[in-house]
């Protein structure tokens, strides 16, 4: 099963050398030994560390096209110019990988299981984005996510986590068709909920075919929910994409969103664990 195509069209591998780059910047500046509010229990040292070893991660998975086993490397020391430069190397192997492998040769993910290449030059963009959302809190900084990114963010969500989360035993709750709308790209996303097959009298939601209505895929037991980039639907949440995405990874409050229709049925989907 391979990951659905994306709804943004952005050249991933070009915008997670940008976010690589702003969040080795951060590391040079915030207080390593300080608590991360978006990751409880860990540190900026922490944090900086985990992103390290994902993209080291992520580089050994494209380069093979196998799953790997995580990694534990570190800086040789906690002063922040080492530290900015052991991620700095970490980012650049992984982008030189990136860059240099056809997105479109098969390649294991963690999400889907079979797939192609092209899944994780997103997976890290979005990895690093969110973690430096995160960094950035540390300084008290105002870092904004551009809205083409946020909104690739908020399918890779829809169309990618939610699948993974349902795998490991986290669904989302939803009993009714709920439609996101990020309101500056007009990128829009409606999820139906699945009917379960044990029921003989109910039909399972047909998935909308071509690339304007990609859905995520579904498997027998897969998410009980059908994700259709065109339709709205009756509940509905919208927003900057930045606040979205932000909402839908928990590093921003939902009180940001606007809301409309049956609001129990809203909260509850966005109170699910949606993402790791």
């Amino acid at each position: 099963m391979t990951s659905p195509g994306t709804a943004t069209g952005l050249d991933h591998v070009g915008r997670f050398a940008r976010a690589a780059e702003l969040f080795a910047d951060l590391v040079s500046v915030v207080d390593l030994g300080a608590p991360v509010p978006g990751c409880p229990g860990w540190t900026s040292y922490d944090l900086v560390t985990h992103l390290g070893n994902v993209h080291a991660w992520a580089a050994t998975i494209v380069e093979t096209g196998l799953e790997a086993p995580t990694q534990a490397d570190a800086p040789r020391s906690r002063r922040p110019r080492v530290v900015r430069d052991w991620y700095a190397g970490k980012a650049e192997d992984l982008y030189r990988v990136l860059r240099g492998t056809d997105p479109e040769r098969p390649c294991w993910n963690f999400a889907f299981g079979a797939g192609v290449a092209g899944f994780w030059g997103r997976r890290q963009l979005h990895e690093t984005t969110i973690h430096t959302v995160d960094l950035d809190s540390v300084a008290r900084g105002t870092t904004q996510v551009a809205p083409q990114v946020a909104a690739d963010g908020v399918d890779e969500v829809l169309t990618v986590f939610l699948h993974r989360m349902h795998m490991r035993g986290h669904p989302a709750t939803l009993t009714a068709p709920l439609c996101l709308v990020c309101e500056d790209t007009g990128n829009a996303w409606t999820l139906t909920p699945r009917v379960a097959r044990s029921d003989p009298d109910q039909q399972v939601p047909v998935q909308p075919r071509g690339s304007a209505a990609e859905a995520a895929p579904i498997l027998a037991d897969g998410p009980p929910l059908v994700v259709d980039r065109r339709h709205p639907g009756a509940d509905r949440v919208s927003a900057p994409a930045d606040v979205l995405y932000r909402a839908l990874w928990k590093r921003g409050p939902t009180d940001a969103l606007t809301r409309a229709g049956d609001l129990a049925r809203i909260d509850a989907f966005l109170g699910s664990r949606l993402v790791p």
